[in-house]
């Protein structure tokens, strides 16, 4: 299956509003309804007996950046492409709410994945955190316990059984490999040339400190934060590559001689001819026969 024939087909799923919410059903479910597994847990095991530590990057922080980021380098990108006519539409909306539409349902359908997995793999496997006995504060813990009593409150005890692996990390590892790969595709003038590496290489370390920030915050074991890093960076791959047309070649326009790359030559008003059915070379009456 060619990719032009493989965008066909998924395009549709992502462009249809249900297709956004049924990917991330499995995220709301579990957050409001499910409870992670309880695993037991070995009272002598020292990778859980780490202390409390505040978050270096709260989920609200890494939210509002990545949000932000997100809009900035969309919105200005389509902009810019749809002003110098690069990108065109069908629709009969304005092109550039047209196409701020496809790749921001692009970036949400791939968001919904990403959290999907990443809540169905902390709710099944159900892994305690560095800090699980910080928070759990059992009164009385001794050899293997499959079910342990424990005297925090609930919902930080439930918090604390969803190690594996790191929503942090792939969260912010989706983000920011989406938009560097958005960046790759859209920023391809001459100018951009030190501007498109550098731009990207603050996103994907973004991303990688947030990881690093997880560790060191006790809230995730380090293997954790590496099979999130590796999610979030397959997603946004396998999102970019079979959903979104960022690198697909679209058709070029026939320039004039004497024009640059990306402009447009320049158009003289044209004079209007009132005796429109004389001049039409198509109704071309003789005059004079009989």
């Amino acid at each position: 299956m060619s990719h032009i024939q493989q965008t066909a087909f998924i395009y549709p799923l992502f462009r249809n509003p249900k297709a956004k919410i049924n990917a991330a059903l499995p995220f709301i479910i579990m957050t409001i309804v499910s409870k992670p597994y309880q695993r037991g847990i070995y009272c002598n095991d020292d990778s859980i007996k780490y202390p409390l530590k505040l978050d270096t990057i709260t989920p609200g922080m890494l939210a509002a950046i990545t949000i932000c980021c997100t809009l900035v380098i969309i919105s200005s990108g389509e902009a810019y492409l749809v002003y110098r006519q690069r990108i065109q539409s069908n629709t009969q909306f304005n092109q550039y709410i047209a196409a701020l539409y496809k790749v921001v349902g692009t970036f949400l359908f791939g968001g919904a994945v990403s959290q999907s997995l990443t809540d169905l793999a902390k709710y099944t496997i159900g892994r305690p955190r560095p800090n699980f006995m910080a928070v759990c504060a059992p009164k009385v813990c001794t050899g293997y316990m499959l079910v342990i009593n424990c005297t925090g409150t609930p919902e930080d005890v439930t918090e604390s059984r969803l190690s594996f692996y790191s929503g942090h990390s792939s969260f912010s590892m989706y983000c920011m490999l989406f938009l560097a790969l958005y960046v790759q595709a859209r920023f391809v003038a001459k100018w951009a040339r030190l501007l498109r590496p550098t731009i990207q290489f603050f996103l994907v370390a973004f991303a990688v400190y947030v990881g690093y920030t997880r560790v060191s915050d006790y809230k995730h074991h380090w293997s954790d934060v590496l099979v999130g890093l590796l999610q979030g960076a397959l997603v946004a791959l396998l999102n970019v590559h079979f959903v979104s047309d960022f690198f697909e070649k679209c058709p070029k326009r026939s320039k004039r001689p004497g024009t640059r790359d990306g402009e447009e030559p320049e158009r003289k008003p044209s004079v209007q001819i009132a005796d429109s059915e004389n001049s039409n070379h198509y109704n071309y009456h003789s005059r004079g026969t009989v």
